[in-house]
């Protein structure tokens, strides 16, 4: 028990952080307050929704249906993102040849894996759970019990939706160890969810009408599917001793029976991985000449897509920029209706009459908002100095990640481009214009990034999810991407009021895209090797 303590205590003493950004010049002030702030924020957007939900559910006096939506909201969340990490959270650690060489049996190992897997996920609900709490608290006449259940609930409902995360997780560790594209489905489906996302965050308000009008239904339909958010509601709605210990017995039962399952099997999963992966490492492969530039470019592209958080993070904006350029061409009046509860109030006839200056900006936010090199130092990690130590110019490394980052983003805003100009009226002038502005601001937007990531390096990640989406140089690209973006659509706003003539002013945007590249690609020649050996891991 001693021994399991000691390592649970170990292995919480680092990477638990949500919001952390990290690099190599990062205040005491950036440090603690960041993450709060972040936090405040979206708990804050989450309670707006509920609140919002609250309103017309009052009206039929049905306030605990948005306790249920956001109990099955949560659990939703966890097992989307739990059965994708579990395999990288489980099997195959970089730890396994310390921990399992240890005088400790390989059930505990797995036990403290998961539980800490489990304490991340119950901070992460609670910032989905927690403000829909706070919402019907404000709006309910609530008592004592009301404070104790929801308390109790914030720790016992990620149990389920953990452990069937981290079974389901096992078993495609287990059946996909062979298949080479394994982290292809998890791209899909993740991209999927989040699509979906944010289609129901645009419609929300038709979302809380039809929730409104079919409260019973939908909440008879989610308890039945969902009973720990049927058993949470009713101990709010009316509580009993007995109810409660039913509560907590299930998942807690549930939970440990689901562990003590995969506790029983772990070692021969764990073995299949690894057995699987050094049998790969020791085929024999063609080796082929080739320029320097060609095999790190071919190096970046492996690692980028071995990386489904990487790529998801880095390509869902191409995505959406593809999807939202044929949302345009098939029904521009529904995109409009989505961004008219924003306040955007603009005609399909204007959009249409202005439809190069908009795709424009179209192309400079989907490069802008899409950086990739600004994690790509950051996942080297401890390898970094193999890479230092290759017998090629540091300028070529920057350079061979810069080129396939912009490989992998040309193509799809390219594809965006193509669709809009066979469904909408551009001249030649404009046709090349944009075609130039495609190659040169998604450039721009991965120099940004790999100039902000030498300067803000995490060489120490414990995985890829920390260096994508926690590190001081992802957020920097990403205020950068939006600050840039703010400013175009200001200027374009301000061109298409004062009928300042569409050709000129995508030539004039295109030329400024080049002006910034060439003076991002002089401060790379005579910084990017000077800041690239800084770097010590």
């Amino acid at each position: 028990m001693n021994k399991m303590f000691s390592l649970l205590r170990a292995s919480m003493s680092e990477g638990m952080n949500i919001f952390r950004i990290s690099g190599r010049k990062q205040s005491k002030v950036m440090r603690i307050g960041l993450p709060i702030i972040v936090a405040v924020l979206l708990m804050f957007s989450v309670g707006f929704y509920a609140d919002m939900m609250m309103e017309p559910l009052a009206e039929v006096g049905m306030e605990f249906v948005v306790l249920t939506l956001f109990v099955v909201i949560g659990a939703l969340f966890i097992l989307v993102e739990g059965v994708y990490k579990a395999s990288g959270l489980l099997f195959n650690c970089r730890d396994d040849d310390m921990l399992l060489s240890l005088p400790i049996k390989k059930s505990t190992v797995l036990f403290v894996r998961i539980l800490k897997f489990y304490f991340f996920q119950v901070m992460v609900n609670a910032l989905i759970l927690l403000p829909a709490m706070i919402a019907y608290a404000m709006r309910v006449d609530v008592g004592a019990t009301f404070y104790l259940v929801s308390g109790m609930a914030l720790l016992v409902l990620p149990m389920l939706p953990v452990a069937i995360a981290c079974a389901i997780g096992s078993v495609i560790a287990f059946f996909s160890a062979k298949f080479r594209f394994k982290s292809f489905a998890q791209i899909i489906i993740t991209t999927l969810f989040l699509l979906v996302l944010m289609y129901a965050s645009f419609n929300m308000q038709d979302i809380v009408r039809l929730l409104a009008e079919n409260a019973t239904s939908v909440n008879e339909i989610i308890t039945k599917l969902y009973f720990p958010a049927g058993e949470y509601v009713g101990l709010v709605a009316d509580f009993k001793g007995l109810d409660l210990v039913k509560f907590l017995g299930i998942n807690f039962g549930i939970f440990g029976v689901l562990v003590a399952i995969l506790g029983s099997v772990y070692y021969k999963i764990n073995s299949r991985v690894k057995v699987v992966k050094s049998d790969i490492r020791k085929k024999e492969y063609k080796i082929r000449a080739t320029s320097p530039l060609l095999a790190l470019i071919k190096k970046e592209a492996s690692k980028f897509t071995s990386s489904p958080v990487f790529v998801i993070n880095a390509g869902f904006g191409l995505v959406l920029f593809v999807v939202a350029c044929i949302l345009i061409c098939v029904n521009i009046q529904e995109i409009l209706k989505m961004f008219a509860g924003y306040g955007v109030g603009v005609s399909a006839e204007f959009i249409i009459g202005n439809m190069p200056v908009v795709l424009f900006g179209l192309v400079v936010f989907a490069s802008m908002t899409s950086s990739i090199t600004s994690s790509m130092i950051s996942l080297e990690g401890k390898s970094f100095n193999i890479l230092k130590s290759l017998p090629v110019r540091p300028v070529t490394i920057i350079l061979a990640k810069v080129l396939t980052a912009v490989f992998i983003m040309v193509p799809f805003i390219l594809l965006g481009d193509l669709i809009m100009f066979v469904n909408f009226e551009f001249s030649v002038w404009q046709i090349v214009l944009i075609l130039v502005a495609s190659v040169i601001w998604p450039l721009v937007a991965e120099m940004v990034g790999i100039i902000v990531n030498l300067k803000y390096p995490k060489m120490d990640a414990k995985n890829d999810t920390e260096v994508v989406k926690q590190s001081m140089s992802s957020a920097v690209s990403v205020f950068v991407g939006i600050g840039v973006v703010g400013v175009m659509v200001y200027l374009i706003y301000m061109a298409i009021k004062n009928g300042f003539d569409m050709t000129l002013f995508i030539a004039m945007g295109t030329l400024f895209g080049a002006v910034i590249l060439a003076g991002l690609l002089i401060y790379l020649k005579l910084k990017g090797a000077k800041e690239f050996n800084s770097i010590n891991v």
